[in-house]
């Protein structure tokens, strides 16, 4: 399978940043084959570049995609009532159907904006795996301390490895905890200990309330970052969701490691959070990518929103416009994300790399006059521009069209009838 994008402005987000006009790019299978300028290629699907952005596809690295299903709820509180009070009880009350809709309900709403790569934990991983592959999307699933309330073994985290792979072997399994204030150190040892023998990247949420640092430093005497290190946590390639409360010790030991860092700022501003130091995070070398969260905590799954806010709060913050440059808020989104992840050759559009891409339409108000590209795409871009998204060579959404084996009205029509019924 061949399809040859003529006459594209590629934003390559290579090492120059490199900004290609009127370039084509010809994908053989699921792999970037040619970038260059008048391509020619028998049988290949020819697809009209003409006023068009070609670039990576989004990587959401902090994801639980089913709590779609919950989206509007649980509004104008905090982050401990919102979870203890709305988001348990309601999870309690689902089934693993209804947590099967609403991942493919948040997997449509990725791909329509142009994110095409989940990383995803949340319970029943079955059923995310099975949405995330009828939907084509390109994934990680965690497995592990989902709700606290497991007795893990390495018997136990195998067979959720096979489970994965039996269902989807393209899909990654990631070591996860929910947190420290929801997972004894048991499980984080357990984890650890998997992660190390086998290789396998660790997640948590970290820091995200003043809440949890407070009662962390209460009960242990130690930040959660502090306590993670303790843990071994960070022995181990890892990935903290949120890190909002980081104070300057926190960054310096998550220097000294393979640590990344996921910022969801929508999530983090609904819930009334705060605003985690981005500029700090890179200013000592740390990895910093983006995510969105579920929908229950952020109500779109739009890493267009993710790119403003993330870029804007910094420079409102810090009073220093440009404290994050609109390239660096672009790279987060993208091949950030596939550094933080362990997956290689994405994130980028270069000869020889996969071929997740998006194209963004650039015949619209908002997206006009083109004086400064890249600010356009952080500061000016939204969901609705994304004309197509292709995720392993595959088209699988292009101009207002879905070209998935899935009836997208019987999705909405069941989404709404199990929420109403789990909320009765």
């Amino acid at each position: 399978m061949k399809t040859l994008f003529k006459n594209a402005i590629v934003v390559t987000l290579n090492e120059k940043n490199d900004i290609l006009n009127g370039y084509d790019v010809l994908v053989e299978d699921n792999i970037i084959a040619k970038i260059a300028k008048n391509i020619n290629c028998e049988n290949a699907k020819i697809v009209n570049c003409e006023n068009k952005v070609l670039m990576p596809g989004f990587i959401n690295a902090h994801s639980h995609s089913p709590m779609s299903l919950f989206r509007g709820l649980g509004e104008n509180t905090t982050f401990k009532n919102w979870w203890y009070e709305v988001m348990r009880p309601l999870e309690q009350k689902a089934s693993k159907q209804d947590f099967y809709y609403g991942a493919v309900l948040s997997y449509l709403e990725m791909i329509k904006n142009g994110i095409t790569t989940s990383c995803d934990v949340y319970m029943h991983i079955e059923e995310l795996c099975k949405a995330m592959s009828h939907c084509k999307m390109r994934g990680l699933v965690g497995i592990g301390g989902i709700t606290g309330t497991e007795v893990l073994s390495e018997k136990y985290l195998e067979n959720q490895v096979l489970a994965i792979k039996k269902i989807n072997p393209q899909i990654t399994p990631v070591l996860y905890a929910h947190s420290v204030y929801s997972c004894n150190e048991d499980i984080f040892e357990e984890l650890i200990s998997f992660a190390k023998k086998h290789n396998y990247l660790l997640t948590t949420h970290c820091s995200e309330t003043l809440t949890e640092v407070g009662d962390c430093v209460s009960k242990y005497d130690q930040t959660p970052v502090e306590l993670l290190e303790n843990y071994g946590f960070f022995d181990n390639k890892c990935l903290l969701a949120h890190c909002v409360h980081c104070d300057k010790q926190d960054i310096e030991i998550l220097q000294n490691y393979d640590v990344s860092v996921v910022s969801c700022p929508s999530s983090n501003l609904i819930l009334g959070s705060g605003i985690a130091p981005i500029y700090s995070f890179k200013k000592k070398g740390v990895n910093v990518c983006l995510g969105t969260d579920g929908a229950a905590s952020n109500n779109s799954l739009n890493m267009f929103k993710e790119m403003f806010l993330l870029d804007n709060l910094q420079a409102g913050v810090l009073n220093q416009p440009g404290a994050i440059s609109v390239v660096d808020t672009l790279k987060m989104a993208t091949i950030n994300g596939a550094k933080a992840l362990g997956l290689k050759n994405l994130g980028i559009i270069k000869q020889g790399c996969l071929a997740d891409i998006i194209l963004v339409e650039l015949n619209s108000p908002n997206m006009q006059p083109i004086n400064d590209l890249a600010n356009n795409l952080v500061n000016s871009c939204n969901g609705g521009n994304v004309y197509l998204t292709m995720v392993n060579g595959e088209i699988l959404y292009c101009n207002n069209k879905f070209y998935l084996d899935i009836d997208i009205d019987e999705i909405y029509s069941q989404v709404n009838k199990r929420i109403n019924k789990i909320k009765k």
